[in-house]
Formats: C-alpha cells, structure tokens, sequence
C-alpha cells in the first residue's frame, strides 16, 4: 500500500484564482516571545486544493458541513488527457466507470500552478459532463484550477447532478497504473467549498 498526496502545500501568498483575495498566514504568537505558537489564515475557499459544493454555482441548497464524508470516498478511476484542449467523452468510453467511483482528470496542468498559463487550462465538454451525472460518480477532481470557463456550463451541469468537484490536485501522475481509492476530505464548513487534504492510497500489489 502506499499513499500519494495529490494536494498543494498551504502557504502566504500562494496562487489564488485571478479575483481572489491572496492567501495570508499571521504569526499571532511566537515561540521566542510567547513560549509558543499560534498563526491565523486568511484564506479563500477555492484557493489551492479544494472542493465545490453543488450549491456554489447552483440554487441548491447545503453547505460542505452537510456532505456526508462518504461522498468523499470512492475508488478511483484516472482519466489520462494529457496534451488534450478539450476534455471529450470519447476519453473515457471505454474506461469502467461505476456509481460511486470518483473520477481523476490527469491534465498534467500542475506543472503550471503558480504561472499565468495555469488559467489557460483545458475544458471538459458539456456531453460528458452529462455522461459523469449519467454514471452517478460522487466527485470529479482535476490537476487544474476549473473544469471550465465562465458562465461555467460544464460546473453547473455536475452540480445539478449533485456531483462533488476537487480543483487545483497535484502529483495525479503517480495514479498511473495503479488501481487505487481516493480520499478528498473537507472542513466540516458551512460555505459552498472547503479546502482540502486529497489524497489517494494505491494498492501497489495489483499494480500493472
């Protein structure tokens, strides 16, 4: 067994999306004047690796601290588009993808994190948008900031199928060919989106 990290680091001043507050971290108190620690975060909740709750672009109603973490547990199945502009349905037809599973977009679009071409990221088409709330997955997640472009049809589409969305993953390379879980687990927060701590475990046995 062993686990993979596929989240980005929570730091002062990481990249945010354009229009967004930038990240701060205080050092309320200090070891050398205090005899110990306390920092304080002033953060977006779609900075960095995070989750999208149907009600963040959608009428419904509930908030992150109303999804129960089973949602946020699934097998895996990793979608590998890399080199692809758009995101179509004829990449993954022919994968096995069951109710339940959680579904890894592998763009190879991290390696951009931090640079203004992360936001020039490619797009999923609205077909298999429909086709993943057709499947009734619990969460697409993706190693780029958005699965499209404003007015966000493809975000919208998912939601209203109450399908979960990851954002802003990292390291989903270390998925290939090993069948593996997933683990994207948010605050307990009452917003539309929770930073969190995705993390994918891999049976090495079974690896290909």
């Amino acid at each position: 067994m062993k686990i993979i990290d596929l989240s980005h680091p929570i730091q002062f001043n990481m990249p945010v999306y354009p229009g967004d507050k930038q990240v701060v971290i205080s050092s309320e108190k200090t070891w050398e004047k205090d005899g110990y620690r306390l920092s304080s975060l002033l953060i977006s909740l779609h900075a960095g690796t995070h989750i999208d709750a149907p009600s963040h672009l959608t009428e419904r109603d509930g908030m992150m601290s109303d999804i129960d973490l089973s949602r946020c547990v699934g097998r895996g199945v990793l979608v590998d588009v890399r080199n692809c502009e758009t995101i179509e349905l004829k990449h993954i037809k022919s994968l096995e993808i069951l109710e339940g599973d959680i579904v890894v977009f592998l763009t190879g679009w991290s390696k951009y994190y931090g640079s203004e071409n992360y936001y020039k990221h490619p797009a999923l088409s609205e077909e298999l948008a429909h086709f993943l709330v057709m499947k009734k997955i619990k969460m697409m997640a993706m190693d780029m900031p958005s699965c499209d472009y404003p007015p966000y049809p493809v975000h919208k589409i998912l939601m209203n199928g109450t399908i979960l969305i990851a954002e802003n993953l990292c390291n989903c390379e270390a998925l290939l060919n090993c069948p593996f879980e997933v683990y994207a687990i948010p605050l307990k927060i009452e917003a539309e989106a929770s930073l969190a701590r995705v993390f994918a475990i891999c049976d090495k046995e079974k690896t290909a």
